[in-house]
């Protein structure tokens, strides 16, 4: 039988933000209203869109036609499932944290800057510790 290590804080999915962290921020983009459910599928609002785009998060690029503009990724962990932010905006707003020095990528997880840490609280992202 193989032990289960723990869930990373910060993993690399595919080109987005996946673990702990990504979990969060799918809630607090959700309970801020800037991503919402329409008829099951994800949208980004009109108020995401403006809040996104002070973030840096290039949202025109969401209507380029060819890739989903959002969806919720899913990861199993130790026989649960969690959701994060995925498809294009995942991949933006991934990008978007990095460049303005919140992330740093290493492989395939992100580690969060003291900067990043301070942002992503003042967003409504929650941390364990």
């Amino acid at each position: 039988m193989s032990k289960v290590g723990p869930r990373k804080l910060a993993a690399v999915c595919y080109d987005h933000i996946g673990g702990a962290l990504g979990e969060s921020l799918y809630d607090a983009l959700v309970r801020k209203a800037w991503i919402s459910s329409d008829r099951g599928e994800l949208k980004v609002t009109p108020k995401g869109r403006r809040e996104l785009a002070a973030l840096g998060v290039p949202v025109e690029e969401l209507d380029a036609a060819g890739r989903k503009q959002v969806n919720a990724c899913v990861e199993r962990h130790a026989g649960m499932f969690y959701a994060h932010i995925g498809s294009h905006l995942g991949s933006l707003l991934a990008a978007a944290l990095v460049e303005q020095g919140w992330l740093e990528r290493s492989g395939r997880e992100f580690h969060i800057t003291p900067s990043g840490r301070r942002g992503l609280r003042k967003l409504g992202v929650k941390f364990s510790s």
